[in-house]
């Protein structure tokens, strides 16, 4: 089936990215699986770049220097793959690494699931440490889904939104990808919305290795960007969640205080978990009121 990918990158030269690096690689190993794929390379960064001339597939270059985040791309992909006839778009982010089986897996796959699949995703991992997809509990807690699962499920799921492929005519049903969640939380919102719209989800026989931030603040994460988080995640709940769910949030957001107190070098996020927790409680207007766009958040 035709895909069309998206990767959205940011102050990284296309030829650094570990996404783009591999999907060269796929292609070389077999060539015949990307006869109906096409890349996008959606360039969030100030200054504009020339693409490698060993790029061995059909590649689009984007350049978006106000950075509108994961949705601006994503939009812009998703209206390419409905002018162009892509029945599905695949959305990376730029540290994502997949196997040289991945687009040939991904295809096969999408040419025989059913209408009701909305999205198919991979399995995702984290230096060997598998965390995704997950189901969503109560409270908007999340647990792997058991690693030996494949195929289609019948209880609500998230996942990463790197590496997932959605069947392009359901986004466009739907209008989209969701502006208001320009940066964080747009994976949140797109299983929400296949879940409330009825559809399903197909966990894919594949492993992938990801880059995510909560897995080494000291390393990934910045202050800014954390307090984004907090804020967005905020929102959702707020906008998705039931009442009881919403009265349970403070409950989750003492447990993170604990644990990154004691597991994360600077201090700092666990403080600023248990202000974003108080916030909460006392003026949760202010507590979802998301930051303007900066330039050390808008660092994926």
């Amino acid at each position: 089936m035709p895909i069309l990918s998206v990767a959205v990158i940011c102050n990284r030269k296309a030829e650094k990215a570990q996404t783009i690096i591999s999907l060269v690689q796929a292609f070389r190993n077999n060539p015949t699986a990307f006869k109906t794929f096409k890349l996008v390379i959606y360039d969030n960064s100030l200054d504009s770049q020339v693409l490698p001339l060993d790029i061995p597939f059909p590649c689009e270059y984007k350049h978006d220097p106000k950075n509108g985040g994961l949705a601006a791309a994503y939009n812009y992909a998703l209206q390419r793959a409905v002018a162009d006839g892509y029945d599905w778009l695949l959305l990376f982010d730029d540290d994502t690494s997949v196997p040289v089986d991945f687009i040939e897996k991904f295809d096969r796959i999408s040419s025989k699931v059913s209408d009701e699949i909305a999205a198919i995703v991979p399995k995702v991992y984290y230096k060997g440490r598998y965390f995704s997809p997950y189901k969503v509990l109560f409270g908007d807690i999340h647990r792997p889904v058991d690693e030996n699962s494949t195929g289609i499920c019948n209880y609500e799921i998230s996942a990463v939104g790197s590496g997932t492929m959605l069947k392009t005519s359901f986004m466009q049903n739907i209008g989209g990808f969701n502006e208001t969640f320009w940066l964080d939380c747009q994976d949140s919102w797109i299983f929400r919305s296949i879940y409330l719209k009825g559809r399903k989800v197909y966990i894919a026989p594949v492993k992938i290795e990801h880059e995510l931030s909560i897995f080494d603040y000291d390393k990934f994460m910045s202050a800014e960007r954390y307090l984004n988080t907090l804020k967005y995640e905020a929102l959702f709940i707020r906008s998705y969640k039931t009442k009881l769910e919403n009265l349970f949030y403070p409950i989750r957001l003492i447990k993170r205080t604990i644990i990154l107190f004691f597991t994360v070098k600077n201090k700092r996020y666990s403080m600023m978990t248990f202000k974003h927790m108080l916030t909460w409680i006392f003026n949760p207007d202010k507590c979802c009121k998301v930051l303007k766009k900066s330039p050390s958040v808008l660092k994926q």
